[in-house]
């Protein structure tokens, strides 16, 4: 569903998951928190020229399933960090940004997967989201 929107990019991703790694969950909160990381990169973190470059990398622990998507863009200023999960937050509203993304893979991941959700970003150096979620039956675990 992405590829209309990626093929007119010089963007990459990389993903790097175990393909040993088998999860009951629900697959469509997965498409749907990817999709918004991805065009939230697009239209936030990358200029058109840009060749940006996007990581996904999910590995898991004992009793939990970590899933990190990393972009190489502009980053996040450090006073837009704490509101970047807030309803309706953007920088670029003018510029095709809802402010909604952030928010409804917040909701997805804290309500529906019952994980942990967080955002680390300097600014010139992109921006990374690290979510962790319990497997088998276990309970989160923050590092």
């Amino acid at each position: 569903s992405l590829h209309p929107r990626l093929k007119r990019t010089s963007h990459t991703i990389r993903v790097e998951c175990p393909e040993e790694l088998m999860i009951n969950s629900f697959p469509g909160v997965f498409s749907q928190i990817l999709t918004n990381f991805i065009i939230n990169s697009l239209v936030h973190a990358f200029d058109p020229k840009d060749a940006g470059k996007i990581f996904v990398a999910v590995s898991s622990g004992d009793d939990f399933l970590e899933l990190k998507y990393h972009d190489n863009g502009k980053g996040v200023p450090a006073a837009a960090l704490t509101k970047i999960f807030d309803p309706f937050f953007t920088t670029k509203l003018d510029q095709g940004g809802s402010g909604i993304g952030l928010h409804i893979v917040y909701n997805l991941v804290t309500q529906r997967l019952n994980g942990h959700i967080e955002c680390e970003s300097t600014p010139g150096e992109g921006t990374t989201f690290t979510i962790q979620i319990p497997i088998e039956g276990g309970k989160y675990k923050q590092k």
